[in-house]
């Protein structure tokens, strides 16, 4: 009831009467009047101020009451929407091709690649780094070329090292003939041993000769024996170099000696261009007969001289161009000049003989010819 008046009384609040006031009323009836409108006044404001409370709770201490109504509320929402399963459930079907088709062709996919990813990355490194180390060579060769043309040599940059040569040429012309080089031979001992007629220790064999050798007028007969693979060693090399002879012998002796050598190995040329004797040796006392190369060869031209010989004393003047080879006597499984002939067939390719020859002494051989 109370309720009812207030509203009455708001609405003649907001709308006020129109018509003329009525006569006034009498004394108490109108006193009347004013004390029901002072209680229910009274009322109204008690009951205003009991809403505004209700009505804004604590926002940090909600009450059981409002967090039931929500829940009350959001239930009868979903039941009066009766479309939200059928939403829930189109959204599930359309996101069901991504979940069963689109994912597991993109796993597999990827799978597939990896090993081809790590491949590129690897590649990639690789050239990144080989990159990297050539700008490095560059910047030292560039570095090392100012400092060797505006400073003077010191310790440190005279150790620098000039681009190696090359040790074999580089044939643009195959076909083009270019100089032989020589070989020198040494004779007794490395080619063939000799021992006179009636000695205790001469030999025999299918591989030696009978020859006369005549010394001041006094003709000897020496049992003459070819080293194992001999004729077919000095054919092999004649095809590779220009093929001289030096002996510690006097000529007497050796002519003959080479004379049968040559018909043996080849009856329709000579092998050997020339031959050098005893006398053409340099005589050293305590030390005996060398070989000095410069008596016959310029300097410039020692690059392309071997000399073969079994007794290291007689190429001691030339060390960077003679190949040591072991004595021979009588052994006749012997195969040294039958395992020489790759690493001469070498040399005879090779820019400076000292270059491969001279590596006995290390790094100073390329010092020396610098």
């Amino acid at each position: 009831m109370n309720s009812v008046k207030v509203l009455f009384s708001s609405i003649d609040n907001f709308i006020p009467n129109q018509d003329p006031p009525a006569d006034p009323p009498a004394d108490e009836a109108s006193a009347e009047l004013s004390q029901i409108y002072e209680d229910n006044e009274g009322e109204n404001e008690a009951e205003s101020r009991d809403l505004s409370e209700s009505e804004s709770p604590d926002p940090h201490n909600p009450s059981a009451s409002d967090v039931s109504s929500v829940h009350k509320l959001g239930e009868e929402d979903e039941s009066l929407n009766p479309h939200y399963s059928l939403h829930v459930l189109f959204q599930l079907l359309l996101r069901l091709p991504h979940l069963v088709v689109i994912k597991p062709l993109a796993f597999f996919w990827r799978l597939l690649l990896h090993p081809f990813s790590l491949i590129l990355k690897s590649v990639d490194f690789d050239y990144a780094y080989h990159v990297d180390v050539q700008e490095k060579m560059d910047l030292i060769k560039h570095e090392n070329i100012l400092s060797n043309s505006i400073k003077s040599p010191t310790a440190s940059s005279k150790y620098i090292l000039p681009p190696p040569q090359r040790l074999f040429p580089l044939v643009r012309n195959p076909g083009k003939a270019r100089r032989r080089k020589t070989l020198i031979l040494d004779l007794d001992e490395t080619l063939i041993h000799s021992l006179s007629k009636g000695s205790p220790r001469s030999l025999s064999g299918h591989d030696s000769n009978i020859i006369e050798i005549k010394l001041n007028s006094v003709a000897t007969l020496y049992h003459v024996h070819r080293r194992p693979y001999c004729d077919y060693f000095l054919k092999e090399i004649s095809k590779w170099f220009d093929l001289h002879i030096f002996t510690a012998s006097v000529r007497e002796y050796a002519d003959p000696i080479i004379d049968w050598l040559e018909n043996e190995a080849a009856s329709d040329e000579k092998i050997f261009k020339k031959r050098y004797y005893r006398n053409d040796c340099t005589y050293r006392n305590g030390v005996g007969y060398i070989k000095d190369l410069t008596k016959f060869f310029p300097v410039e031209d020692l690059k392309n001289v071997i000399i073969l010989d079994n007794s290291p004393v007689s190429y001691a003047l030339n060390e960077d161009n003679g190949v040591m080879i072991e004595g021979w006597i009588n052994d006749q499984n012997d195969k040294d000049l039958l395992n020489l002939l790759p690493m001469l067939h070498s040399l005879s390719l090779c820019i400076d003989v000292r270059f491969i020859l001279g590596l006995r002494q290390g790094e100073k051989v390329f010092e020396s010819y610098r």
